[in-house]
């Protein structure tokens, strides 16, 4: 599976939603690695590793044209700051993607994730023709929920001990979003 096209950079009302760049590495590892993150994230270690975010920011461009890793840099329009990351991760069919997010904890509290998931929401229904998109949030990470259920993504389930961090399993939930729901939403 192969997205043929190059990676735009998507606005919102205060938010750019570009590419990743090799500068943005330093501002990743003290945002991502930060505690508070990463024990609300399933895959991104603590401590984090000197030049991880090299390395990860460097394999995206590839991982896009893949269509296995459609990673956006968070930023403020209004200084280009680095405030999260968020990113589609579409399954084989290229019908149904996965989607993740993280903001740094001093930019918590803005509405950003709220702002940045409706749009990619947005892109992955009408740029990629996805027909749902979904999201798991530790049970201990109710912020998380809210973010999901203000793009529009509904609960459908309790995943208990359904996903491992920190070598032990948690409870998870799950929340959806489909296309015809999201279209319905939009008065189309």
């Amino acid at each position: 599976m192969k997205i043929e096209i190059k990676q735009p950079t998507l606005e919102t009302e205060r938010l750019l939603l570009r590419p990743f760049r090799r500068r943005d590495a330093a501002d990743v590892q003290r945002l991502a690695g930060d505690v508070k993150i990463s024990e609300c994230l399933s895959q991104v270690p603590h401590p984090y590793p000197d030049g991880l975010a090299e390395e990860w920011i460097a394999g995206l461009p590839e991982a896009y044209k893949e269509g296995r890793n459609l990673n956006f840099a968070m930023t403020l329009k209004s200084s280009g700051e680095l405030v999260g990351s968020i990113g589609l991760h579409p399954k084989e069919d290229l019908l149904r993607s996965e989607i993740g997010y993280w903001v740094g904890f001093p930019h918590w509290g803005n509405g950003y994730a709220s702002e940045a998931l409706r749009e990619m929401v947005r892109f992955g229904f009408e740029d990629l023709t996805l027909q749902r998109i979904y999201a798991n949030h530790f049970v201990t990470n109710p912020a998380s929920g809210r973010v999901m259920e203000k793009a529009g993504m509904k609960y459908e389930g309790l995943l208990r001990l359904g996903i491992s961090r920190f070598d032990e399993l948690r409870d998870s939930i799950l929340r959806a979003i489909i296309k015809p729901d999201w279209e319905k939403a939009q008065g189309a």
